[in-house]
């Protein structure tokens, strides 16, 4: 709380934060951020931006997907009388946008499509041909895949997925980023010492004082 308060007491750039994070109320009563970052579902988006605009706090929608989620994004905009900062979807970095006709920004607006149902048509050609078959099982850890934190200490922390060592650092079991720390894919050299290193990464953080490899 103290750092947000400082942070905004330093700039007279707005700054807005995630929804939730700190706790609402708490954030309201400290007073941390200019506006809100609001995104979910139907009933949570409109849940919170209740309460932003009770508190006549500014908010952007945060919903990335395609140009179906776009849309969704859309209506709610059109209603949500504080979702006043442009809105983040992504749906123009996807390959295709799934809909018909697709969602179109001109001078930082789009048009609300005013149809039955979302107001556009599912492109069923596009979902035939990106359509995928449901993983049967989890895909990690990865195949010869070998990352190292290298610590600013010299100590090094291997693991064989991204998601293990950010569930540590998530866990508090990792410090999070101090100065000079960096990540860096080990290349499978055919050795041994890769092999047995990368096996024991599968399972779990290895811990070094050094670098072994």
């Amino acid at each position: 709380m103290a750092g947000n308060k400082y942070l905004r007491a330093q700039t007279r750039v707005p700054i807005a934060m995630h929804y939730g994070s700190p706790p609402i109320m708490t954030a309201l009563k400290e007073d941390v951020c200019d506006a809100f970052v609001i995104g979910g579902g139907a009933a949570r988006v409109m849940d919170n931006a209740t309460v932003a605009a009770a508190a006549d706090k500014p908010f952007w929608l945060q919903m990335v997907g395609t140009g179906i989620t776009a849309t969704f994004a859309l209506h709610f905009g059109a209603v949500l009388s504080h979702a006043r900062w442009p809105s983040v979807n992504c749906h123009q970095l996807y390959q295709h946008q799934m809909i018909r006709p697709p969602v179109r920004v001109e001078n930082g607006t789009a048009p609300v499509p005013d149809s039955p149902g979302l107001g556009v048509d599912l492109d069923q050609e596009a979902i035939e041909r990106f359509r995928i078959e449901p993983l049967k099982q989890e895909p990690y850890p990865t195949p010869n895949l070998l990352l190292a934190i290298r610590w600013p200490s010299g100590a090094t922390s291997y693991y064989a997925h991204a998601r293990r060592y950010r569930d540590e650092f998530l866990a508090g079991r990792l410090p999070l980023f101090p100065k000079g720390v960096y990540l860096e894919r080990i290349p499978d050299n055919g050795s041994r010492e890769w092999k047995d290193l990368q096996a024991r990464a599968a399972k779990g953080g290895v811990h070094s004082s050094s670098r072994p490899l």
